[in-house]
């Protein structure tokens, strides 16, 4: 923003960000002057004029074709009443998160209990699990 210097008229380009803080004086680098900031200039509202219609086209257009009805409309009854593709999408995402649980926990108890099976072996090769396996009474 362009501020001038009230006792010198000497012009400076001020930063949008030093502009931010109000509370601020400004201190001219010419005369040493120190003053207010001064207020941004308020812009002058814009006058809406809306567009000018376009003159008719000399070319004659062509006939749009009517609209295709909807696939619900065309099919008899009994297939318009089966799912649509996104509940089955629905349904086949459902079934595969269910499955991706169960493997998910077969996994931890098939882990734990080989854990606990060859626990000798566990303990031998990492020390302190030997802890847990005494906490839950396996030793």
């Amino acid at each position: 923003m362009l501020i001038e210097c009230p006792k010198c008229t000497a012009g400076f380009q001020v930063p949008e960000r030093m502009m931010r803080d109000r509370t601020r004086p400004l201190r001219c680098s010419q005369c040493r002057t120190v003053f207010p900031m001064p207020n941004p200039p308020v812009p002058e509202p814009f006058a809406f004029r809306p567009p000018e219609p376009l003159p008719p086209s000399p070319v004659a257009e062509e006939p749009r074709p009517a609209p295709r009805p909807f696939l619900e409309e065309t099919l008899p009854e009994q297939v318009a009443a089966l799912e649509t593709p996104a509940e089955v999408a629905q349904g086949a995402s459902s079934r595969r998160l269910r499955a991706a649980w169960a493997a998910s926990i077969a996994l931890l108890l098939g882990g734990g209990l080989a854990a606990i099976i060859k626990r000798d072996a566990v303990v031998e090769a990492w020390p302190p699990a030997a802890r847990l396996f005494s906490a839950l009474g396996l030793l």
